[in-house]
């Protein structure tokens, strides 16, 4: 079997030939029900209760001399029937993969359905089947983003702004201000109020204070209290129990600070010690050249998510629901800037954003899902255009990376630790992926950003629509391939009636 080799664990004599039943069930799951001969399972009850009888110790018995039904009613029969199940299934369930040719991708779903005899069903995650539409057709005409005085200023302004200074004023709050204040807010339905002292914070949009409509209540307000207001909690406020809930603010306004920019000048260019820029001039090309170096990124991502958009718009897929599951993984690990190893940095992190798991998972279960479709209809097209990375390719890859790690590093034991941890089957599995879906990316793009004349013309390598999953999807897709042979045989004989009638015509003349 190809796929994850924790798809099949250990390796297993074969016994007696197994009852299988295999169905095709949708989203790219194959379900097997499989009855075990019962001398199978005899033979791993004995083995266990061999075992057992080694390491539990029965009065008046030496370790492995108990007789068998002594064992039974010592350990509890269920007890043993249950490991030797749990014994037996890895094998089973690999000859099962074997039998059917299904190449899995990763665990199954194991249900037992009866004991007597042994039947275990498994629902077995399988690769995807892919087809795409006529994707030569494809076009996306490029443009040329624009940078306008507007993107500039907004860049200048902001770089200012990490320079800015926070000056004490005597007017009522303003967005944009810092305040510092004394609050007390008491929630319907909650014991104690909750109080903070000193608190000092920016009143800005998507700051650290987020609580919708409380920064819109200190707009205005003057320094000196208290002032008093409330206002409803939102009903997917963080903490589910106080969620809808009326909240009641008590604010004393201790200070309010405006943020002062620093003029925009030669003496501010110089000021922030970049090597050549002596004077603003030099200070506006370079933020220019940033912005316009972010903005055209940010458009060929763009550009690029629309072609890959327009090609899953011509494919139709199967795919589990592992692949998604996997990438919600991946995502989440990404967001949590890796706090998800560990399961107590994880809770901190949840604690810190104010959500559980679930709430984290299901929000990006949508993205996930599109990266996955995304993904698997580039691998489809680097198949048809027969895109692929060599071996050699690879290895240079993985010379650079270890390059990149041990750089300055003249300790040869240290580089070779390096290579070690780097230079592993999975890796160059990742780099191999990796390189095929950015050439076919490149290709795609290639396809779908010239005019007719310009591209250069190239035969896609066909595909059936089979993929090797298991016997029971080759005999569902049996039927097609046998009327897809008939028709390709009509229109041969058809090609050669005409043939024959064109000879017979120039004959006649």
């Amino acid at each position: 079997m190809r796929g994850e080799p924790a798809a099949r664990s250990v390796a297993r004599e074969k016994g007696p030939a197994l009852g299988i039943t295999a169905e095709r069930l949708p989203r790219s799951l194959v379900s097997l029900e499989i009855e075990v001969e019962p001398e199978r399972l005899e033979a791993s009850m004995k083995k266990v209760i061999n075992k057992v009888s080694q390491q539990v110790r029965i009065p008046g018995f030496r370790p492995g001399k108990a007789p068998r039904e002594i064992v039974e009613r010592t350990v509890g029969q269920p007890l043993l029937l249950q490991e030797a199940i749990e014994d037996l299934l890895p094998g089973v369930y690999n000859e099962a993969l074997e039998s059917e040719e299904i190449d899995a991708i990763d665990q199954p779903e194991i249900e037992l359905k009866s004991t007597e005899p042994l039947v275990v069903q498994a629902t077995v995650p399988v690769r995807p089947t892919i087809e795409i539409g006529a994707y030569q057709a494809l076009r996306v005409p490029r443009e040329e983003p624009s940078l306008g005085d507007a993107e500039i200023e907004e860049a200048m302004t902001g770089l200012r702004r990490q320079y800015a200074t926070l000056e004490p004023v005597d007017r009522p709050v303003e967005w944009n201000d810092t305040v510092r204040i004394d609050m007390t807010v008491s929630v319907e339905g909650q014991a104690e109020p909750h109080v903070e002292e000193g608190a000092e914070f920016a009143v800005t949009e998507g700051g650290i204070v987020s609580l919708p409509g409380f920064l819109d209540q200190l707009i205005g307000l003057e320094r000196g209290g208290p002032h008093e207001f409330s206002f409803d909690l939102p009903e997917d406020y963080q903490a589910e129990d106080l969620a809808g809930k009326t909240a009641n603010y008590s604010v004393q306004l201790l200070e309010v600070k405006q943020e002062v920019l620093p003029d925009l000048d030669d003496d501010f260019a110089r000021s922030l010690d970049e090597e050549g820029i002596e004077n603003l001039e030099q200070l506006q090309e370079r933020v220019s050249e940033g912005v316009r170096a972010q903005i055209e990124a940010i458009h060929e991502a763009t550009y690029q998510e629309e072609v890959v958009d327009l090609l899953l718009a011509t494919a139709e897929l199967d795919y589990p629901e592992v692949l998604v599951e996997r990438e919600i993984d991946r995502l989440v690990d990404e967001q949590s800037q890796h706090a998800s190893h560990e399961r107590e940095d994880f809770e901190r992190w949840l604690q810190a954003i104010g959500r559980t798991e679930d709430e984290v998972r299901d929000s990006l279960r949508e993205q996930a899902d599109l990266i996955v479709r995304r993904g698997l209809v580039l691998s489809e097209f680097a198949v048809r255009e027969e895109i692929a990375a060599s071996d050699e390719e690879i290895g240079e890859r993985i010379d650079e990376l270890i390059e990149q790690t041990t750089a300055g590093t003249t300790d040869l034991e240290q580089r070779a630790r390096i290579r070690g941890m780097l230079d592993t089957e999975h890796t160059r599995l990742s780099l191999r992926e990796r390189l095929i879906s950015d050439r076919a990316l490149e290709r795609l793009i290639e396809i779908a950003s010239q005019e007719d004349e310009e591209l250069e013309p190239r035969s896609p390598r066909r595909r059936g629509r089979r993929r090797r999953g298991s016997r029971a999807a080759a005999d569902d897709e049996a039927g097609d391939e046998s009327a897809d042979e008939a028709e390709a045989a009509a229109e041969t004989d058809d090609a050669a009636e005409d043939e024959q009638g064109d000879e017979g015509g120039e004959g006649g003349e």
